[in-house]
């Protein structure tokens, strides 16, 4: 790529580095075109170059080859941005240069030239490895790019909107002898690729592969697709859409990438990753590590479809590890693509890296596809084996469950103390904070959210596992949103929200919560999932235990606040005189 940069520098200033660059690939392609003996003589570029350079010849050539050439229809050369001397020059340097870089590359990876996200070569050679297979098609829906056609020797079928892709995907054909046919349309509203022996039906394909837009917004009406996709798509994030059209044209294996956010959020996501457990569609889940794009940090996820799956288990795979990955720079980088490819094909179960489970068990976790819920180490499912010596009961059976909402400080109304995880006390109730809010407007609202006494306040959104337990407030307090607040329905209230309380801060109770976490930039944990958390049921004499060790743990910070202050004295007090 060095070299094609210092092409292109040497032109800035006389024409666009875009324009350079189309016109250097697509003169090598009509080098190769001519060099076949696939353009009549007289039109070939040797005859053209080996005279007078002129713009407007070049024109009418290139006017002329349109009409028989798929390539020339796709370009637009614009005479009025060359003269003779920079086109001679662009010319002289395709002549004299020996090997030009791959076409993707140059357009999609070149800094400056193009901005749009396109994956990585080594995301996309993953995503060809494990689609493998005897297929001699693939189908590439929602895609900006080529770098996958590097990997492949299939026939490609790919459909895009950016029509600049097309001069891209025709120049791959030309000078890389691949075979993509492609279409330029927006797939969700008009698919192309359509199944020849009954047209009321797409295309199915038995080898796709996806790397669908992130939250890319748009309307799709499923009441006028005649092909019936959309069954979950809601909203305008058009990521369920994308996912269900892409089903609708696998026949037996997808690859597709989605945000790791796709793995755990509720509502129409949740519902789609039910159906695909119901249907017994999902084969696989593969947590990539952070940082392995060049152009967004979000953190992704493979998900393997595999509609001919013989087994009712999902593997799931966890490349975060260190022995997948080195840095190179800012950017993580594979080791060994073939090693994770090995574990997926081979079904191999590896401790902290790979796992195998049963759609009932997804099921059972309110079918959340978190890495973290699935693979645990050795401790944590020591911990979490200890919950089978007690009765367990879902969370929301005995307790009020919501997140707090936010409210805006309005300067003026009523005054109410809003808690926040750094608040929480280090044993004991908490009883005050610090941050002050005016309520006015919002009072009506803030009703329904003020905070009891014995609610167990729970951090579940940037940090995870603070708990506290309310106190006997006189004041008016609301928690931020950060926070679960739990209300736990009993008429014992105090010991069983002294017990919750207890039961959060061991080891026990935060290892289970860390295996709710999900996202890295921000780790949070979803409502629904803690309303679902298994909790023990505790005598009423281990109940009376609890009560007994949190306020054994309280007079101890009480002691150890003491110790600190008497400290701090003693720095005050340098020749302890006083």
């Amino acid at each position: 790529m060095n070299e094609i940069q210092k092409i292109l520098d040497s032109l800035r200033g006389s024409i666009s580095i875009q324009v350079a660059l189309e016109l250097i690939y697509v003169v090598r392609a009509w080098e190769k075109l001519s060099t076949e003996a696939k353009i009549e003589e007289e039109l070939s570029f040797n005859i053209f170059y080996n005279q007078k350079v002129e713009v407007k010849k070049l024109a009418s050539i290139f006017e002329k080859l349109s009409k028989t050439i798929k390539l020339f229809k796709l370009y637009k050369f614009d005479p009025k941005t060359f003269d003779e001397d920079n086109l001679t020059k662009t010319l002289g340097i395709v002549k004299n240069i020996v090997n030009l870089p791959n076409v993707n590359d140059a357009f999609y990876f070149e800094k400056g030239i193009m901005h749009d996200y396109s994956v990585s070569n080594q995301i996309a050679e993953l995503g060809i490895k494990l689609l493998d297979g005897d297929s001699k098609e693939l189908y590439v829906p929602f895609t900006n790019g080529f770098t996958y056609a590097k990997y492949t020797d299939k026939k490609i079928f790919a459909d895009f909107q950016n029509p600049q892709s097309a001069l891209i995907a025709e120049l791959i054909n030309i000078l890389e002898d691949k075979e993509i046919t492609f279409s330029l349309t927006n797939a969700l509203e008009k698919p192309t690729f359509i199944n020849p022996d009954a047209p009321h039906l797409l295309k199915e394909f038995d080898s796709v592969l996806s790397f669908p837009p992130f939250g890319l917004r748009g309307k799709v009406d499923a009441s006028k697709d005649k092909f019936h996709r959309f069954q979950f798509q809601r909203g305008s994030i058009l990521d369920i859409a994308h996912f269900e059209h892409i089903l609708a044209q696998t026949k037996a294996k997808a690859v597709v990438l989605m945000p790791v956010g796709f793995t755990y959020r509720g509502s129409a996501e949740e519902e789609f990753r039910k159906y695909l457990i119901e249907k017994n569609y999902l084969e696989a889940i593969i947590q990539l590590p952070p940082n392995l794009h060049s152009a967004t940090s979000i953190e992704t996820t493979f998900f393997l479809i595999n509609k001919q799956k013989n087994d009712d288990k999902v593997q799931f795979i966890n490349l975060k590890d260190d022995s997948f990955i080195v840095r190179e720079g800012r950017r993580l980088v594979f080791k060994n693509l073939d090693e994770i490819v090995t574990i997926y094909e081979n079904k191999k179960e590896l401790e902290n890296i790979s796992a195998l489970v049963a759609n009932a068990d997804i099921a059972n976790n309110n079918y959340s596809l978190a890495i973290d819920r699935y693979i645990v180490s050795s401790e944590a499912k020591e911990l979490q084996q200890t919950l089978e010596h007690y009765e367990l009961v879902s969370l929301e059976d005995v307790a009020d469950i919501r997140r707090s909402q936010l409210f805006k400080d309005e300067g003026e109304g009523k005054e109410v103390y809003e808690v926040s995880p750094s608040d929480f006390s280090k044993a004991g109730f908490t009883l005050e904070c610090g941050k002050v809010k005016q309520i006015g407007s919002q009072y009506k609202k803030m009703q329904t959210y003020k905070l009891e006494p014995y609610d167990v306040l729970l951090s579940t959104k940037g940090t995870i596992g603070k708990v506290a337990v309310v106190g006997e407030i006189s004041d008016v307090m609301i928690a931020s949103q950060a926070i679960q607040v739990i209300r736990i329905q009993s008429k014992d209230k105090k010991e069983k929200a002294i017990a919750l309380y207890m039961f959060f801060k061991s080891d026990l109770g935060q290892t289970l919560l860390a295996s709710l976490v999900a996202g890295v930039a921000m780790p949070q944990i979803a409502t629904v999932e803690i309303k679902k958390l298994k909790i023990p049921i505790l005598t009423k004499e281990q109940e009376k235990q609890t009560v007994l060790n949190f306020n054994s743990e309280t007079k101890m910070y009480n002691e150890i606040d003491k110790i600190y202050t008497d400290i701090e004295q003693i720095h005050n007090n340098f020749l302890g005189t006083k």
